[in-house]
């Protein structure tokens, strides 16, 4: 099989129990997304799986009918968020009385709060699990306005004044709609909305959504224009990468690194603006092609010193202890809990998970290039700040090397297909999925699947391995993850 292939599994309601079990014990199989769709006046349910090793996707597909669908979550832990979504947006819940969170639908919403389909017939009472309070522990609300900065989210943190002792996040302040909205859409238009679901993901979202439409239409973009759309998608994750630290110098109280990193920051966003036109590279993509010409002198010139820099910095900041101290054994993901719960990107590679899209389902230009992935195994802010390092570097020799064999832009003219494909890129924050569904090139149905919406679920578990209440703002900074992401 092909290095770039999605496949269609349609099972009967009482077989799929059966198969996600035997999906879920199966070696070199991820967990990767699970939504709705009404089809014909009916909800249809999509699971799909990630099979790394055979470099394929698999898409399962079933009809929800009556009591809905079986608790999934109970064998494939890392679906629980998405039966949380599915419930709120359809109003199907799985069976057996499973307890269910909210999630981006905020609290009190009226019934007609728009939805993808039908609200639940009896809304939640609670956003979140009971718990209780006593002895010395209080509850220090956190948000949702947090700072200069920060995006809209509450953190409930329970403490002891110094241990964290628990913490739960409600995130729903950032829900726009996004995928509702898509419906009727043309593909340019929502090619634009995409860009925007996750600002700081504008290349790895939209090229996902570009490769699903290309493969309904059964158009590919020339090579040299492939090789165009990857020197993006590697500067995005420069960029990315370089801001997370310089939160995490920020995190830990280090002003000097973090001015420095600043200017790195900068130097890098300059060179997006050089290269492509855009500082946050909105805009280069283009169903079919590129919209935005690539200058490959001012990258080959500005990229090599511009990291010369960046490694003058990171060498000083792994020999200042006061910094290296506060990351070593702090916000601890384990290899174990990083495979239970389906995470993605250098947060799952600092945790033991040998994954990359780029590699494993290899597209455009990284089927001719080899992809170097760093692993890294215990999980911690010391772990995930190495392998964004180490990303950086790769990042650099691609781009240029990618630079050196030509790039392009233009597109090839994609007619207005029907159909269905589900498209997929390396983002920043990991594997980024989007499906679609297309009726005469308009959409009757996207899904939206940042790589923040497989990452935030770990978040509370990395804050609860033995972290003061001090390291929280460490943590969040060494995920690196959207708000905006996961609330789309």
């Amino acid at each position: 099989m092909s290095a770039d292939t999605a496949s269609t599994l349609l099972l009967d309601r009482m077989d799929v129990e059966s198969h996600v079990q035997a999906m879920a014990q199966t070696p070199g199989v991820r967990f990767a997304d699970f939504f709705g769709s009404i089809e014909d006046d009916q909800l249809v349910i999509r699971l799909v799986w990630a099979l790394d090793r055979e470099h394929e996707y698999r898409v399962v597909r079933w009809p929800a009918r009556g009591t809905g669908y079986p608790p999934l979550s109970e064998v494939a832990p890392a679906a629980f968020v998405e039966e949380c979504e599915i419930y709120e947006q359809f109003g199907v819940s799985p069976g057996k009385g499973r307890a269910l969170n909210r999630l981006v639908i905020p609290p009190r919403a009226e019934h007609s709060f728009p939805r993808l389909g039908t609200a639940p017939a009896r809304e939640r009472p609670l956003p979140h699990a009971s718990h209780y309070v006593s002895g010395d522990a209080f509850e220090f609300p956190f948000g949702p306005v947090r700072g200069v900065g920060q995006e809209s989210m509450y953190m409930g943190l329970v403490t002891s004044g110094e241990e964290l002792i628990d913490l739960y996040l409600l995130q729903w302040h950032k829900h726009r709609g996004i995928e509702r909205r898509l419906r009727g859409e043309g593909v340019a238009r929502a090619l634009f909305v995409v860009e925007r679901a996750e600002g700081l993901s504008a290349v790895g979202n939209g090229w996902a959504l570009c490769r699903a439409v290309e493969e309904i239409a059964e158009v590919s973009p020339h090579p040299a224009v492939n090789r165009s759309r990857g020197v993006a998608l590697e500067l995005e994750r420069l960029y990315n990468h370089a801001a997370a630290i310089v939160a995490l110098c920020q995190s830990t109280g280090l002003a000097v690194g973090q001015a420095q990193g600043e200017i790195v920051l900068e130097q890098l966003l300059r060179l997006n603006a050089a290269v492509f036109g855009h500082r946050y590279l909105f805009g280069v993509l283009a169903p079919g092609g590129t919209s935005r010409a690539a200058d490959a002198d001012a990258l080959m010139t500005t990229l090599p010193p511009t990291m010369d820099t960046l490694r003058r910095l990171v060498d000083a900041l792994w020999t200042t202890n006061s910094f290296v101290d506060r990351l070593e054994s702090c916000g601890i993901v384990t290899p174990a809990d990083a495979a239970r719960l389906g995470l993605v990107g250098p947060i799952a590679r600092a945790s033991g998970q040998d994954i990359d899209t780029r590699r494993d389902h290899a597209f455009g230009p990284y089927r001719d290039v080899a992809v170097e992935v760093p692993v890294r195994a215990t999980g911690d802010v010391m772990a995930r700040m190495s392998v964004m390092v180490a990303e950086m570097e790769e990042s650099a020799r691609l781009a240029l090397d990618l630079a050196g064999a030509g790039l392009g832009t233009g597109t090839v003219e994609v007619p207005p297909a029907t159909g269905s494909a589900l498209g997929w890129c390396e983002s920043p924050r990991g594997e980024s999925l989007l499906w679609v569904d297309l009726d005469a090139g308009r959409i009757r149905r996207a899904r939206v699947r940042p790589g923040s919406v497989r990452n935030w679920r770990s978040f509370d578990d990395a804050a609860r391995s033995r972290n003061v209440f001090t390291d929280i703002a460490i943590i969040e900074a060494s995920f690196w993850l959207t708000v905006a992401g996961l609330a789309r």
